[in-house]
C-alpha cells in the first residue's frame, strides 16, 4: 500500500514473511514495540538471546503492515496472491467485473490499492446520486413538542422549569449506521499509504460526509443492515467495508502516525470461501446452511457450530467442516475426526466431511466409526492453481463430489 514511485526503495527494505514460517529480522525498538502491542498474537515476536535480532512468525495471517518507521512488513500466503484475492472475492461475494480485474495484479499492495480504488469510486458515485436516508428514532429535550412526549423522562428532567419538553420523534436522516460505517472506512483508508490522488479523493469524500457522525463500528455491524430498492447498491459497499474492517487490525487512534494494516486470517477465510462457494454451487434438492447451532448434551448443553450443514427437505444429510491444516495422504487428524463424530451424533447424520487445502498430494479417504453407522470422509482442494480458471474447476469438483457422496449414501 505504497505509491508506485517509492515501491523499489520500500521493497528493498521490506520485511518478507511466509505464512506459518519463522523469519529472523532486524527491528528497531519502536517497530518491535508496535508489533508486540498492536499485532500480538497475530504476528508472534520473539527476541533472540544471542543478538539483537527478532524472530517473527505471522502464523495464519497474510497481508501488509506499514510499521511506525515507514518500513513495510509483508506476510505472503503459500498460494499465489491472485488466488488469495479470488478467495476474498468469493468469500465476501464481490461480483464481476471485480473478480475479473484481480487477474491483472500480482503484488499484495497493488491488489489492496485496486480494491480501495474500486470502493472509493463506488462511494463517490453514490454521493453524486445522493446518500440513502431513513427514519431514525431520536430523543431530545425540546422547546417545542415534536413527535410524542416521554412523560417519565419529561417529569424527571423538567420538574421545575416547564419551558422544555422531553420528546421522542422520528427524523428522516442520512446520519444512520449504513452511512456511518462507510464514512468510518473512508476515513480509515485515507490514512493508508495509497497513491496520492486516491488519498486526496478519499479525504474529499470524508469531508463531504461531515454530517454523518464519526463512529467505530465492528465488521459484524453489516449483518444488521437491510436492503431495499433505494439502497440495494449499498450491499456491495458494505461487503467491502467488512473486508477492510476485518483486515484493519489497528485502531485508527493508534498514535500520531497513520499505520496501514491489512491482515487476513487464512483459517477464517478458507472456511468462508468454501461455505460461500457451496452456497452458490450446490443446488436443489439440497440446501446449504452455515454455523447451524446444535447441542451434544441433553438440556442443550455443549453447544456446537459446524461450518456447513447440507440438508434435503429440511432433513440434514451431511455435516462438513473446513480445516486449514496440512494433511498427508493416508493420515487422519484424530481431533478433527472426534469433532466431526460429535457433530454427526448430535445431528443424527451418518455422513461427515472434512475439507482441507491440498499440500503434497490429493487426499480422498474415509473412515467408518466402529459400532456406529457414521462415516467420515476427508478431501482436499488445491488452492495453489496457476490461474483462476483452474481454481474455479477445483471448486466445481469439490461441490460435485460433495453432492455425489450424499446421493450415493442414500438408503
Amino acid at each position: 500500500m505504497i505509491t508506485t514511485e517509492t515501491y523499489d526503495e520500500a521493497s528493498a527494505q521490506a520485511i518478507r514473511l511466509k505464512e506459518y514460517q519463522d523469519q529472523d529480522v532486524s527491528l528497531s525498538e519502536r517497530d518491535a514495540s508496535f508489533l508486540l502491542s498492536q499485532l500480538s498474537p497475530k504476528i508472534t515476536v520473539r527476541r533472540r538471546v544471542q543478538d539483537d535480532q527478532y524472530v517473527l512468525n505471522p502464523n495464519q495471517f497474510v497481508g501488509v503492515v506499514t510499521l511506525p518507521s515507514g518500513r513495510r512488513l509483508e506476510s505472503h500466503p503459500k498460494i499465489p496472491t491472485r488466488n488469495l484475492f479470488y478467495m476474498l472475492a468469493v468469500a465476501f461475494d464481490l461480483p464481476s467485473p471485480f473478480m475479473d480485474e484481480l487477474a491483472d495484479y500480482g503484488r499484495l499492495d497493488e491488489l489492496l490499492e485496486f480494491v480501495a480504488s474500486y470502493f472509493t469510486q463506488r462511494v463517490e458515485s453514490r454521493l453524486n446520486q445522493g446518500l440513502y436516508r431513513s427514519y431514525v428514532e431520536r430523543e431530545d429535550n425540546l422547546s417545542m413538542v415534536r413527535g410524542r412526549i416521554s412523560f417519565a423522562e419529561d417529569v424527571r428532567r423538567n420538574y421545575v422549569l416547564r419551558h422544555r419538553t422531553y420528546c421522542r420523534y422520528a427524523e428522516f436522516s442520512w446520519d444512520i449506521p449504513e452511512n456511518q460505517i462507510i464514512r468510518q472506512v473512508v476515513h480509515l483508508l485515507g490514512g493508508w499509504g495509497l497513491r496520492r490522488d486516491l488519498r486526496l479523493q478519499l479525504r474529499r469524500i470524508d469531508a463531504a460526509l461531515a454530517e454523518v457522525t464519526p463512529v467505530i463500528l465492528p465488521p459484524s455491524a453489516t449483518d444488521r443492515f437491510h436492503y431495499n430498492r433505494w439502497n440495494e447498491d449499498y450491499r456491495l459497499l458494505h461487503r467491502l467495508c467488512r473486508l477492510f474492517l476485518e483486515g484493519a487490525s489497528v485502531s485508527e487512534e493508534s498514535g500520531p502516525f497513520d499505520f496501514s494494516t491489512f491482515l487476513v486470517d487464512m483459517e477464517k477465510l478458507f472456511e468462508r470461501f468454501i461455505t460461500q462457494m457451496l452456497f452458490k454451487q450446490v443446488g436443489e434438492p439440497f440446501v446449504v446452511d452455515d454455523q447451524v447451532p446444535m447441542y451434544l448434551g441433553h438440556k442443550k448443553k455443549v453447544r456446537m457450530f459446524p461450518d456447513i450443514v447440507v440438508s434435503r427437505e429440511g432433513t440434514p444429510e451431511l455435516i462438513a467442516d473446513c480445516k486449514y491444516k496440512r494433511l498427508e495422504p493416508s493420515k487422519f487428524k484424530n481431533h478433527d475426526i472426534y469433532q466431526m463424530f460429535a457433530y454427526c451424533t448430535a445431528s443424527r447424520v451418518r455422513r461427515g466431511l472434512l475439507i482441507y487445502p491440498l499440500h503434497t498430494a490429493r487426499v480422498q479417504d474415509e473412515v467408518g466409526i466402529l459400532n456406529t453407522e457414521t462415516v467420515v470422509q476427508q478431501t482436499t482442494i488445491d488452492l495453489g492453481k496457476d490461474d483462476i480458471q483452474a481454481l474455479d474447476q477445483e471448486c466445481d469438483i469439490l461441490a460435485q463430489d460433495l453432492v455425489n457422496w450424499v446421493e450415493t449414501n442414500v438408503d
